[in-house]
């Protein structure tokens, strides 16, 4: 009888232990993934806010991400955000019980809220803290949960509190030109200051025959007609460096200025897109201040600040890459 009862709590212990087996291995996928999104091509909203930056919105309209309902974002930080942050972020493990009250007085203060949307409903809400000290993991708390976590990716060595900016600058699309040769119905470029090196290109058709105008005072000479030609094929891919941190009165100083160029594309839906283009003052750390000869720069040799569409904010662009595009009438004569 004795064995008979024996038998029967060891099999109760052993149904219990088995439960207990199950009931974690179903619930460490769910704290595992528990800052993960499943199915991030379905988010079409997040806001990322800090006691110290302030807030930015993410909003995905009509198929395409903004930044503050202003600007386009920059669709591969979005890609990353979304399918490389948030649907791979795994918890690695819990805040060591020594380490926890200071985590959590950290994150306090310093950590970034993260609300993520569907079709107006929030579907996750965690702040993002600082580093792991080895750098590996990112703390992070979810809201209603009882612990902050240690979090990761796994296959990637690293920290993840600098995937979520929130810098407007970080997320807006800096891409200013990206025209198909075949798109472009007409540019023109002016230089106020030297007006005889203003011209206009003006195409026929899409098949490329163009009528190419001038300054009546622009020098004479045969056009150059592949150089008129592969003109067109220039447009495509440019980016701005960055953007200059130009409060309102700066910036609205700089767009009364008269710009050193400007270039005035209409593409065949006869929509324009104006670049207006300014010289940087030169200062005394910059690289290259001085010419050959030891005279002092007046102007950045190597960027200018620019304004596109009148928008509110002041681009960076380098020579590098616009001096294929900021071209003179003389340089389509023949040589």
């Amino acid at each position: 009888m004795k064995k008979k009862y024996l038998n029967i709590i060891i099999l109760v212990l052993l149904s219990i232990t088995v439960l207990v087996f199950f009931i974690k291995k179903r619930e460490k996928p769910s704290v595992n993934k528990m800052f993960a999104i499943e199915n991030p091509e379905e988010i079409d909203k997040i806001i990322i806010s800090n006691k110290t930056e302030g807030k930015i919105t993410l909003e995905k309209i009509n198929k395409n991400w903004k930044v503050n309902r202003k600007y386009d974002a920059y669709y591969p930080a979005i890609e990353l955000l979304l399918f490389e942050t948030l649907k791979k972020v795994r918890v690695k493990g819990p805040v060591p019980a020594n380490a926890r009250l200071n985590v959590i007085s950290a994150m306090a203060t310093l950590s970034t809220k993260v609300e993520i949307y569907t079709k107006g409903e929030k579907i996750n809400e965690f702040y993002v803290g600082q580093p792991t000290n080895d750098m590996s993991g990112t703390y992070m708390y979810k809201t209603g949960s009882k612990d902050p976590y240690i979090t990761h990716i796994p296959g990637f060595d690293g920290f993840l509190s600098t995937r979520f900016p929130v810098i407007e600058k970080e997320w807006i699309d800096k891409i200013i030109f990206n025209y198909k040769p075949e798109e472009i119905k007409s540019v023109l470029v002016n230089y106020p200051e030297n007006t005889i090196e203003n011209f206009e290109i003006i195409r026929k058709n899409k098949n490329g025959d163009f009528d190419i105008y001038a300054s009546q005072k622009a020098a004479l000479g045969n056009i150059n007609y592949p150089t008129v030609k592969q003109y067109f094929e220039k447009f495509q891919n440019i980016y701005c460096e960055g953007f200059a941190l130009f409060d309102k009165n700066k910036r609205d100083s700089l767009a009364l200025a008269l710009p050193y160029c400007q270039i005035i594309i209409t593409d065949y839906k006869n929509i324009k897109t104006t670049l207006k283009i300014y010289r940087r003052k030169s200062y005394p750390k910059m690289h290259g201040l001085y010419d050959s000869k030891g005279n002092q720069l007046a102007y950045d040799p190597v960027r200018f600040n620019a304004i596109l569409n009148n928008n509110d904010r002041v681009l960076i662009i380098q020579d590098i890459v616009f001096n294929t595009i900021m071209l003179k009438y003389s340089d389509f004569l023949a040589k």
